[in-house]
């Protein structure tokens, strides 16, 4: 288990890296200009580092000339040896902070020791979190295999300090130490707590007994999380289906073609050409939306969701000994365990939150059931019977044909053009821009990988965005991430020598020195076709905003402390500022910034954007149906009582499962099955998220919610119509989130930042006194709020 020592993340000279030179701009240059166009020489060099082909900008040459001068800006790291020598020399450091903890007796040594803690922290997080970096993304095998060294031998290090009895215990005296106590800034005492937390999740506490009980359970839980991951890779356990290739033909002729090669065909005795086919997700979701034959989708649906049996064993094994673990460190649930420093507190305000939201959306799940029904009676004159699961996306896509395609929008999304925009988006809000940067050789990892300064309007440096954002083969494919390579901290006070490089990495502000913050974003965006920008799908250009409201997160969180710097907050508390940035992708204020056709520069249309709107709010019932039954399966595999009739009998999360699909609030209403469980499936085998987000994923629904709720009565007015909405880019707004939330990062109790976000006269004191508590009816409350896009 990670611990308390390391978490996974995921005024300077004006320049940290070296302007882009001005070079050939003529390819792509619009016909028309207007507030959506660059103009001034940095808004042109911005786009273009983007909007030009990589050989015309930051290319190879830059990538491969000259003496290194490390990765991301950090002196050490200038070779795999290199690499692997900051590993042993981070260790070094911090063995000697560990001492200085340990040997602390006088009262100013003693007041020292939450300082050297987050210092030895970060001296660790600093490798570590670029080594995990280099393991994803990096093309040389020779840095890959560093990373790997380093990562796992820093690993093994690390869990040995999470146990550290005699660290724990200095902390434990400095903390109930009155005179010490006291004199704690708010922040730094929020830092020593959320170390003693972590502490203690480890076990560190425990009588030795129970502690080796602890370890033993917390090696099974990696290890069988590690077997439910693997069982992903497996075939279908529901075996081929054999489908008639006419009934292929209703599916786009690329995806026939795929299918044909990837599965065996046959002729069957009654001379009908059949495929064996064996649904993975690829196949399954193009049948099931596509295919005429109702009994075709129904096999297929059964196969797809029958769930291989070690899947199902090694999520039961990884339940079971959670709540082992839990109660082994004096948790009644490993629910109760995961939620004790989130916002949501408990697994029962989770719950009334969760059946607040579903109270809402009850009438809109009905009435998308009910004229789901209707397509079918036009077409289907003769079929009475329900709708079943097989059924929703072949009907839900019917009714969208109906309605006339969606208008794609892509060539007003240029690459370039969205990252100015974003410039500009923040520029409005927090007075902050982003400047393009040549990288030194050796800084990045790729030629295609983009440096970004992220300046204040008095051209102070805040830190370096690194973004790595097309799919390659060398990439693993992790998605959209935001990887934390270093943290803004405080290092002019800091304890002893320490690795900060003064030269290249520290910024002065305040009369203070403070460590550059580095993030990187890493996307999976489709390669540009040749001699075009890249163009950026609705999607995608949803996820850039959202990656980059983590960025600014990281930016403007700078309260001092690596453990509680910038997305270093709780869980259910950390995607509120990204999903806020959504918002901002889909405000039509924002859009009129940046979003221009590639080749003529005409501003997107307004018609389309309301085309768009429509149809997202018509569908948004069935994607929040579906984030609220995972939330509440989530809740109820790591409540108190796994199963109570059938507790430690094979199957029992198939009970489980079912259970939850008959429940109205969370599954079929009455009258309908179209949500309901399916016999003899077990989707609860491809449910991996439990892996990671084990008890918290209703998270992601928590911040929308909350997100929605600063959108409203912060930057928009509540319940805005689309003709009296006023512009969301207000600076007051801006700076209100930006002192209240962001610059806190997790120093301050998040329901604390939420209620003095929302206090600007539009919401009543009392709501403000309630949610300020962040209690049972602090979550039931916000269960009552507007839900977003509905």
């Amino acid at each position: 288990m990670r611990g308390a020592l390391w978490r996974l993340h995921r005024v300077l000279p004006r320049a940290s890296g070296r302007r882009i030179p001005r070079i050939v701009r003529a390819a792509q240059r619009p016909l028309s200009t207007g507030l959506h166009e660059a103009t001034r020489e940095e808004d042109v060099q911005l786009r273009d580092a983007f909007d030009l082909p990589t050989q015309t900008t930051l290319g190879s040459a830059w990538f491969q000339q000259g003496q290194p001068t490390g990765l991301l800006m950090e002196s050490r790291f200038v070779s795999p040896k290199s690499f692997r020598q900051s590993g042993q020399e981070a260790m070094a450091e911090a063995a000697t902070l560990v001492e200085r903890v340990l040997g602390a007796q006088t009262h100013a040594r003693r007041r020292q020791v939450v300082k050297c803690l987050d210092q030895l922290s970060d001296a660790l997080c600093r490798v570590m979190d670029v080594a995990e970096l280099v393991r994803q993304v990096h093309p040389d095998s020779s840095w890959q295999a560093a990373a790997e060294e380093v990562y796992g031998g820093m690993l093994e290090y690390m869990n040995g300090l999470n146990t550290h009895v005699g660290l724990y215990a200095k902390l434990v005296e400095v903390m109930d130490d009155p005179v010490i106590a006291a004199d704690l800034s708010p922040v730094e005492r929020e830092v020593a707590l959320s170390f003693r937390r972590d502490f203690e999740r480890s076990g560190i506490h425990l009588a030795t007994t129970a502690h080796a009980r602890f370890v033993e359970l917390s090696s099974r839980i990696h290890d069988q999380s590690r077997e439910f991951l693997r069982s992903q890779a497996l075939a279908p356990a529901g075996g081929a289906v054999p489908v008639p290739v006419d009934q292929l033909r209703s599916l786009p002729a690329p995806v026939v073609m795929e299918i044909l090669q990837a599965f065996p065909s046959r002729k069957r005795s009654d001379g009908v050409t059949v495929v064996d086919i064996v649904p993975d997700d690829y196949a399954a979701q193009y049948i099931l939306r596509d295919c005429e034959d109702a009994g075709v989708r129904e096999a297929v649906f059964r196969a797809w969701q029958h769930g291989a049996p070690s899947a199902v064993q090694a999520l039961e094994g990884l339940l079971d000994d959670r709540l082992a673990l839990a109660r082994t460190v004096g948790f009644e649930s490993f629910a109760h365990m995961t939620l004790d420093d989130k916002m949501a507190k408990s697994p029962e305000h989770v719950d009334g939150f969760l059946r607040g939201l579903a109270t809402q959306a009850q009438p809109q799940w009905d009435a998308v059931a009910r004229a789901l029904h209707r397509t079918r009676s036009r077409t289907q004159p003769a079929q009475l019977s329900a709708l079943q699961p097989w059924d929703r996306d072949y009907w839900v896509n019917r009714q969208q044909m109906g309605l006339g395609a969606l208008p794609q929008l892509a060539e007003y999304f240029s690459l370039g053009r969205v990252v100015l925009g974003l410039s500009r988006v923040f520029a409005r809000l927090y007075g902050v821009t982003l400047r393009a940067a040549m990288p030194q050789p050796g800084e990045i990892w790729h030629p295609e990988v983009r440096k970004l300064e992220v300046v204040d309007e008095n051209g102070r440096l805040l830190g370096l965005v690194y973004c790595d954002v097309f799919a390659r083969d060398s990439k693993a494919h992790v998605g959209a991430a935001h990887f934390t390579a270093r943290c803004a901290r405080r290092v002019d006070d800091d304890v002893g020598a320490a690795t900060v490089d003064a030269g290249s990495t520290v910024v002065e502000r305040d009369g203070m020195r403070f460590q550059l913050p580095v993030v990187v974003l890493i996307c999976n965006f489709p390669a540009p076709e040749p001699g075009a920008p890249p163009l950026l799908s609705w999607g995608n250009l949803e996820t850039i905003f959202h990656e980059m409201g983590h960025a600014m997160h990281s930016m403007l969180g700078q309260n001092g402390f690596h453990n509680v710097a910038g997305t270093r907050c709780p869980v259910d508390f950390v995607e509120l500022p990204s999903v806020l940035m959504e918002h901002f992708a889909r405000s039509p204020h924002a859009l009129a910034l940046f979003a221009s056709h590639f080749k003529t520069g005409a501003p997107l249309p307004p018609e389309l954007l309301r085309q768009r709107a429509r149809r997202r709010q018509r569908y948004a019932a069935l994607d929040l149906h579906a984030q609220l039954f995972m939330s509440a399966l989530d809740q109820r595999y790591h409540a108190a009582a796994l199963d109570p009739e059938g507790a430690g009998r094979p199957g029992w999360s198939t009970q489980v499962l079912a259970r939850v699909h008959a429940d109205p609030m969370f599954g079929c209403g009455p009258g309908h099955a179209l949500f309901g469980h399916v016999e003899n499936t077990r989707w609860q085998a491809r449910f991996t998220h439990l892996v990671g987000y084990g008890a918290s994923y209703y998270s992601y629904l928590l911040d929308r919610v909350l997100a929605g709720r600063i959108w409203d009565r912060v930057f928009q007015g509540d319940h805005p119509s689309e003709q009296s909405a006023r512009d969301p880019l207000n600076r007051d707004a801006g700076e209100r989130l930006r002192s209240e939330l962001l610059r806190w990062g997790g120093g301050r109790n998040p329901w604390t930042c939420l209620a003095a976000v929302l206090d600007n006269g539009s919401t009543s004191h009392r709501e403000i006194e309630a949610i300020s508590r962040g209690n049972r009816q602090a979550m039931l409350t916000v269960g009552t709020w507007r839900l977003p896009d509905m």
